[in-house]
């Protein structure tokens, strides 16, 4: 669920004051406790600009530069709110860092990969005379099990005819 910064900053004034909060809905109260609590931690950190939503893209040698301080000692946590980045995101670069080095940071592709590949189109040319003759098959084909359908119905019935 997605807040407005005027909200979170109300929240964290309350907060800090010690009055009551109330659920927005839609998650539990502990979560949404916890989320005002690390806003808090965020807003002290960075200020307003902190609480804004940013779309940034973080270069492989920032990446890098992050998973570095937190492999030096810091906490993840700590490392996170200080730059304003979630906790979750710091964690998978790092344990990328760790598994491939600065590889494992480098961007690849964004969005949702696919579930089949695309089928390539067969790289057989036909020709008209071949196509022809196919339909021509077919058409055969078709007038045969018609008539084999019709005849299974003759025999159907002449054997209801029968008891």
């Amino acid at each position: 669920m997605r807040f407005t910064k005027e909200f979170k900053l109300e929240c964290i004034h309350k907060y800090k004051n010690g009055q009551q909060l109330n659920d927005p809905g839609g998650c539990a109260h502990a979560t949404f406790m916890h989320a005002v609590a690390k806003w808090t931690r965020i807003y002290d950190s960075m200020g307003e600009i902190g609480l804004e939503h940013k779309y940034k893209k973080y270069s492989t040698q920032d990446k890098m530069n992050l998973a570095e301080q937190v492999l030096s000692g810091e906490s993840i946590t700590s490392v996170a709110i200080s730059n304003g980045i979630m906790t979750s995101s710091l964690s998978k670069w790092v344990k990328k860092y760790q598994k491939n080095g600065i590889d494992g940071l480098k961007s690849k592709k964004p969005g949702r990969p696919l579930k089949m590949k695309k089928k390539s189109k067969p790289s057989v040319d036909r020709t008209n005379d071949d196509l022809l003759k196919e339909n021509e098959y077919l058409r055969a084909e078709n007038e045969y099990l018609k008539k084999l359908n019709a005849l299974v119905q003759k025999r159907k019935g002449q054997q209801q005819k029968k008891k």
